[in-house]
């Protein structure tokens, strides 16, 4: 009987305790919720935002990696191209037709004049007195017949004269004539390439390539060959036709080593490859 008043008296005291500790219990876990979940919910929005940011970053680099291929499948391409392109044995020079000779280009390529020794530059004016120039190696003979006696230096020099006063309408038949009644004269060579400035100058592109070809052709051990060729190269940028230009750009590197004319012409190489 005394074993059972003590348990009960001792559950009493149980059910006392836990009635006066559940309030404060519950008192306590509601003060921390009211403190705690604001922070909470905080921390999980930041959580959510960078996931979000992480998952745009990785598509933005996965877009970034997929256009970097793209441009390497573009580069190799190209690459492959201008091998191509640079194997050919001759490139084909196009003939101008009134149609080339009427159309403006889209932009003009760049003025280049390599005065030989002699030549003032065009801000210049022309020498007072005949012409110093001389040719460091003979030009390729055009025929069996022997050239006609040395002439003075006073035809070239009054066409050089006009050309450098911009009278292009004087300055043309002046150098053609030199050209045809002297083709042998060690300044022949000199007086075809400004026979190709000049309709380099007045934007006849088509034409000055073949002015620039003569001075290749005719003359290909003279001074004036490098910048022949080089000018061919540019006629052909003024064209839009970079494809073409490259090949007459390699030909300077490749055969006028060291020259000026080849520093010019890899630095148009560099400027062509983001064509």
């Amino acid at each position: 009987m005394d074993y059972r008043h003590s348990f009960a008296s001792w559950t009493a005291m149980v059910l006392v305790l836990f009635s006066a500790f559940m309030p404060a219990c519950a008192s306590t876990r509601e003060g921390v919720s009211e403190k705690e979940d604001p922070k909470l919910s905080a921390l999980q929005g930041e959580v959510s935002e960078l996931t979000r940011e992480n998952a745009a970053t990785k598509s933005t680099i996965e877009d970034i990696y997929a256009r970097l291929n793209t441009l390497d499948s573009k580069l190799d391409l190209l690459e492959t191209r201008v091998r191509e392109l640079a194997d050919r044995p001759q490139p084909i020079l196009i003939t101008p037709t009134k149609a080339q000779e009427k159309a403006q280009p889209s932009k003009a390529a760049p003025k280049v004049q390599s005065p030989v020794a002699g030549d003032a530059p065009p801000s210049t004016p022309p020498p007072p007195g005949p012409s110093t120039v001389k040719q460091t190696e003979a030009p390729t003979k055009t025929g069996s017949a022997p050239p006609p006696k040395e002439p003075s230096h006073g035809d070239y020099d009054k066409a050089y004269a006009a050309y450098l006063a911009h009278r292009y309408d004087e300055a043309l038949p002046l150098f053609k004539a030199f050209v045809e009644k002297y083709p042998q004269h060690h300044l022949a060579d000199n007086a075809q390439y400004w026979v190709g400035e000049i309709y380099y100058d007045t934007e006849d592109f088509p034409t000055a390539i073949l002015a620039f070809q003569e001075v290749v052709t005719k003359y290909g051990n003279g001074n004036k060959a490098p910048d022949a060729l080089l000018k061919i190269g540019f006629a052909y940028i003024a064209l839009d036709d970079p494809e073409n230009a490259r090949i007459f750009l390699k030909r300077v590197v490749k055969n006028y080593p060291f020259s000026e004319a080849e520093a010019m012409a890899r630095a148009k190489l560099k400027e062509l490859e983001n064509l």
